[in-house]
């Protein structure tokens, strides 16, 4: 790995110097008892996540909701180094510059999303709402060792409510502006003694739309309508093992994510006698309806046995995700360019995982995973006014696994951590360009494979004072694959990460406490996707370093007040890239009339999506008063500004938003009360973008909304 050493010793000197202040620190802050530990499972156990040598980001369902966040794209507001952005419907994730921007079935993002402990591999089917979640934790940096696939950047693991042997329920009804109806429920308890229990949880949203089409005049296009309903079954015949069933249906309607407009103008209508073009914000022009359609039907089996003094862990799942999504891509009247993404994506994973209990110095963890997947545009729909193209294609995955961890305990204070996961991945893809309403046999077009060893290694060190500090290196490795948009027969090579991250970790118990990191990147291999012809064409192009600091600060003021600062400092270049594929406007940028492909030097160019800073600050705040339980919080978020695009063209400027939400629950009841704002600044910032040969196309997140709800425990 080479690294600059100049940069090197920047991080080094900055790392030193937040863990001499935080020892000072603890000298000068009182220990406070009774504060409540994070347990998380980011080394497949339950461990205090100070005793973790990973940066990990922790938001639970409280935090969500004071923070007025419910759905999955908003978890950058409180997570550092975390950029959740996309391209229409697809989630695309960003941990610390590491991204990726590909959006074929098959092709999955390097950010790695787990619900439940099961792989979520379909992009589209990641845009969901937080409708019964008990906790999310963000794992920073490459997990090449026990969460290795496709996970380069990190993973983002989602963890909702169970089924419980006590008898417990929550229902909330929320009414906000748009005409935003959101109505949840969560019901537990016992169904047959104590051996077995059930949970059911259900959730609506049903909202208009916030953009104007300007052909039509409708001024509330879009809106959502999301439905999910989730039910467990938890089994346990005897103390030794335990069997949950999970079976989940989504069904959601999203009307805004593909309402693009054309970002400063800019779109190849102007060529051909265009009327409207949608340059304002929350303005587009769509000739046909522009929505995204996805259904997802899943089911899990997670079986648990105690075996030997540790535990052996078996989750088996099954997902199944169709959609059907579109857009107008000229951003215009002209009727030029419109995608309908007909996708279906199936899969299937097996992993099984045995973890040791301690053994005098150490313990350990050993795995298998597979994974099959099959996904496919069926077809993909490419119309204009002077042609239809249908792409039919399909790209089936095999990926095997194992792995395996020791936590070595050198000493009392000194801890080694030492992991390596082998994985194998094969790729084949089949396709053609068919004419439009035919259903011919598909082709094959190639097949491929790719393995990698994957280690990591951390260093451990607990003070008396119960601070921890650490070093870690790790390495990440994403599969290749095909170009399937295009029928292209060539694939694309993997891609790697390999880190260094030194950080610091102080007890929870402080009155002030501290999880910092900072990090070195090499990734080598980048898969960047373009677009040519109007279709996504992925390519192994470049290699980029990658430095920054990211953490957060906590900070009780009182046992009523708790303050939470989040920042994140990030230098993220291509270091080679001399053969870039761009898109820049044609006629030059004073023509805004579309754009064209042109090969460029973008070395030292900064990487997509990834501002040098980021930070946000939460207040929360609880009293019992004589009326009640009163509860305060607001969360600020404020990004330096960041490109989308390779060539430092389309450029996002800094913006700051605000939210916040008060609640009241009356002395002995079980109802509570409270009112709610988001994006209190208004601010017209970008939600996705694409940039394409039809424009730069742009749709914008909510303005500021606002509303009341109410909720009733049992």
């Amino acid at each position: 790995m080479r690294l600059n050493p100049e940069r090197s010793k920047i991080l080094a000197i900055a790392v030193l110097a937040s863990l001499s202040g935080g020892q000072s620190l603890a000298a000068e802050m009182s220990v406070s008892a009774g504060f409540e530990e994070i347990i998380v499972t980011a080394q497949r156990r339950e461990e205090r996540l100070q005793d973790v040598p990973i940066s990990v980001a922790v938001q639970s369902a409280e935090q969500l909701e004071n923070a007025v966040i419910t759905n999955l794209r908003d978890i950058t507001l409180l997570t550092p180094g975390l950029t959740v952005t996309g391209t229409g419907a697809n989630i695309q994730p960003v941990i610390r510059g590491v991204q990726s921007q590909q959006t074929d079935p098959g092709n999955d993002p390097n950010v790695s999303v787990y619900l439940d402990g099961v792989y979520q591999a379909n992009q589209i089917s990641n845009n969901f709402e937080l409708a019964d979640v008990r906790q999310i934790e963000v794992l920073k940096g490459p997990q090449g060792t026990l969460f290795g696939r496709n996970a380069t950047g990190g993973a983002i693991r989602v963890f909702t409510l169970g089924p419980e042997f006590e008898t417990t329920g929550k229902l909330s009804l929320e009414y906000g502006r748009f005409n935003d109806i959101t109505a949840k429920g969560y019901l537990t308890g016992p169904l047959s003694g104590d051996t077995l229990a059930g949970s059911i949880s259900v959730f609506y949203e049903d909202r208009d739309g916030y953009h104007k089409e300007l052909l039509s005049g409708q001024d509330d296009y879009g809106g959502l309508e999301s439905k999910t309903a989730r039910g467990k079954l938890l089994f346990k015949p005897n103390d030794d093992s335990s069997f949950l069933l999970t079976l989940a249906y989504m069904d959601r309607h999203d009307g805004d994510s593909t309402t693009y407009g054309a970002r400063n103008g800019n779109s190849i209508g102007r060529l051909f006698g265009a009327t409207l073009i949608g340059d304002e914000p929350f303005e587009f022009v769509t000739n046909r309806d522009a929505f995204a359609d996805s259904t997802v039907f899943s089911a899990s089996l997670k079986a648990d046995f105690k075996l030997g003094g540790g535990t052996l862990t078996s989750v088996t799942a099954y997902n199944d995700t169709d959609v059907l999504y579109t857009q107008d891509a000229d951003f215009s009247d002209a009727d030029l360019l419109y995608y309908a993404l007909n996708e279906s994506q199936e899969d299937f994973s097996e992993e099984l995982t045995y973890t040791t209990p301690q053994f005098d110095r150490w313990s350990g963890t050993l795995g298998a995973f597979y994974y099959h997947g099959d996904g496919a545009y069926d077809p993909l729909e490419v119309r204009g006014s002077f042609f239809t193209v249908d792409v039919q294609t399909r790209q089936v995955t095999n990926a095997y696994a194992a792995f395996g961890e020791v936590n070595f305990n050198l000493t009392d204070k000194f801890s080694l951590v030492a992991g390596l996961r082998y994985s194998y991945e094969e790729k084949e893809a089949s396709g053609l360009f068919a004419a439009p309403g035919t259903k011919p046999d598909l082709p094959k077009l190639g097949d491929e494979s790719w393995n990698s060893l994957t280690p990591r290694v951390s260093l451990q060190y607990r003070a008396d004072s119960d601070d921890n500090y650490y070093v870690t290196y790790s390495e990440g490795f994403k599969s290749g694959g095909f170009n399937i948009a295009l029928a292209s027969p060539d694939p694309f090579d993997q891609e790697s990460v390999k880190a260094f991250e030194v950080g610091v970790k102080t007890s929870p118990q402080r009155q002030v406490s501290a999880n910092l990191a900072a990090f070195a990147y090499r990734y080598t291999d980048i898969q960047v996707q373009t677009i040519v012809d109007n279709f996504n064409v992925t390519a192994n192009a470049a290699s980029a370093d990658i430095y920054g600091i990211d953490g957060d600060l906590t900070a009780r003021l009182t046992d009523n007040f708790k303050l939470t600062l989040g920042a994140s400092y990030l230098d993220a270049k291509f270091d080679k890239y001399p053969d870039a594929v761009v898109l820049v406007p044609i006629g030059g940028p004073d023509c805004r009339c579309g754009n064209t492909n042109v090969t460029i030097d973008a070395s030292g160019n900064k990487m997509p999506k990834a501002p040098d800073w980021t930070a946000s600050l939460v207040a929360d705040y609880s009293a019992e008063l004589s009326i009640g339980l009163l509860e305060l919080s607001a969360s600020l978020f404020s990004t330096d500004s960041f490109y989308w695009d390779t060539n430092q063209r389309v450029k996002e400027d800094p913006y700051t938003t605000v939210a916040a939400r008060a609640s009241w629950q009356p002395l002995d009841s079980n109802i509570k009360v409270s009112i709610w704002g988001r994006n209190l600044t208004d601010e017209d910032y970008t939600k996705t973008s694409f940039i394409l040969e039809g424009g730069d196309g742009v749709t914008y997140a909510m303005p500021r909304s606002y509303g009341i709800g109410v909720e009733y425990n049992f």
